[in-house]
């Protein structure tokens, strides 16, 4: 059984994203809106020592959110180059 999910994306996230080329926005918007169906078909790693907040890799970019079960939806909580992001 999948669950629709809406999709919240912060105000940090959506500045990193509408920095990026127009190829990579496409790519990461993409791979978020597969988000919103519960379980996604994606690959998602559960982060060490957050509080079960998850990273969604899509290329050499990574974005972290994390599910709002009772809520509903799925917030985007930042994106960022795979060298920066865990700083």
């Amino acid at each position: 059984m999948s669950s629709e999910f809406e999709i919240i994306v912060s105000d940090r996230a959506k500045k990193t994203l509408k920095g990026l080329s127009k190829q990579d926005q496409l790519r990461i918007k993409h791979a978020i809106s597969k988000l919103s169906k519960y379980p996604p078909d994606l690959k998602i790693v559960k982060l060490k020592g957050g509080q079960g907040e998850l990273r969604l890799r899509v290329g050499n970019w990574r974005v972290l959110f994390e599910y709002a079960f009772k809520e509903n939806h799925v917030r985007i909580l930042d994106i960022g180059h795979r060298r920066e992001i865990y700083r």
